[in-house]
């Protein structure tokens, strides 16, 4: 059996690593991907945020977002999170969704500071799910929810916590149930004892939902939320190692970048930090690893009960 921490770390930077992966990747189809590079399974850098190598995005930055803001406040989150969103969409970051665009400049507006409270995050969510027809339900949460599963004791707390970030942008209840299920997932796979019984618990959690595990044609890798988790599902299911979990996500294309982050949080938890390839560790930002060691760590300590 693996240890807490090697589960902890491999998730965390499994969302980074898949993350990096992917971003040159996205929005171009699997068949694109073929013709111009073949099967893609380095971090090759360019797309059309022309990122660098190793380059990360908006589904680490905010996934970081969220795991400092609960290591400030465990207990209330929300808030600290919040500001922390608010600074980074701020500092003129390469890509942010729409829909957490919208949400996160509505909260700072009624906040009128740099910390609204969850209540505020929660009417701008609200708000700006009308504004969208009533259309939220795009994969921005999900990408960034891994720390809760990591981080909490308790599986009930985990839950709640990941559906209230759910809904700090995303007023929509397949967002908020896919987030709900994925931190279950990651919160119990972390203690699990190797894939076969991982697998067991993916099929537990997913019973009574309208996700499962699709053959690769049933696949749409679009960034609405049911689509983008059941490509993660897939990419788990349908391979034995880390490496070719996140090689099958990136290579979906489409949303690859978040679809691949959300299949690096499952794998990660799933197979280890040491069974991440040391190459892709080694070509994320210095700076980025720094803080993911850092996390790690006190999600560690929390996660037995040592802080």
């Amino acid at each position: 059996m693996k240890n807490i921490r090697d589960r902890i770390a491999g998730a965390l930077y499994g969302v980074a690593i898949g993350d990096a992966l992917g971003a040159p990747l996205e929005f171009m189809s699997k068949e694109e991907i073929s013709r111009k590079h073949g099967r893609v399974t380095e971090m090759i850098g360019g797309g059309w945020l022309n990122v660098m190598p190793g380059e990360v995005t908006d589904d680490t930055q905010m996934t970081l977002a969220v795991a400092e803001g609960i290591t400030e406040d465990p207990d209330n989150p929300i808030q600290a999170i919040g500001k922390r969103f608010i600074a980074w969409a701020k500092s003129g970051p390469k890509d942010i969704g729409g829909t957490c665009s919208m949400s996160i400049r509505w909260a700072a507006f009624l906040g009128q500071n740099d910390a609204p409270d969850e209540a505020k995050w929660f009417e701008a969510s609200k708000y700006t799910s009308k504004a969208n027809g009533g259309r939220s339900g795009g994969n921005g949460a999900l990408m960034r929810t891994v720390y809760p599963g990591l981080y909490y004791k308790d599986t009930t707390v985990a839950i709640e916590t990941a559906g209230a970030i759910s809904q700090m942008t995303h007023w929509d209840k397949k967002s908020t149930e896919a987030c709900n299920l994925y931190t279950e997932m990651i919160h119990l796979i972390i203690e699990s004892v190797n894939k076969e019984q991982a697998l067991q618990i993916i099929k537990d959690v997913l019973q009574g939902s309208e996700y499962g595990l699709k053959t690769r044609k049933q696949l749409n890798p679009t960034g609405y939320v049911v689509d983008s988790f059941n490509c993660a599902l897939h990419s788990i299911a349908a391979t034995g190692t880390f490496e070719e979990a996140i090689i099958e996500a990136a290579n979906l294309g489409g949303d690859a970048d978040t679809i691949a982050a959300i299949t690096g949080g499952l794998a990660g938890a799933i197979y280890g930090y040491n069974e991440i390839p040391e190459r892709w560790i080694q070509t994320l930002d210095p700076k980025i690893r720094k803080q993911l060691d850092r996390l790690v760590d006190v999600a560690v300590k929390n996660r037995e009960g040592k802080q």
